[in-house]
């Protein structure tokens, strides 16, 4: 990874080859056959109780910044 990140690009192939097989976008899950379950109406989102957005990035401009 570092090399391609330093312009060599050749590896560029085994990187797309790698990642595909996590499935990183909408043609790779679709040729893994992968899908996701969407919650009941019953259930809360899987996010319930999880920080904003807003939250962390206050959070971490405190920690970048000392505070």
């Amino acid at each position: 990874m570092d090399g391609l990140f330093l312009g060599d690009l050749k590896l560029a192939g085994e990187i797309r080859q790698r990642v595909a097989k996590w499935g990183a976008t909408v043609e790779d899950r679709s040729r893994l056959r992968m899908t996701f379950e969407k919650p009941s109406e019953n259930e809360a989102p899987s996010g319930a109780g999880a920080p904003s957005d807003l939250d962390m990035d206050e959070e971490l401009y405190r920690l970048l910044n000392g505070s």
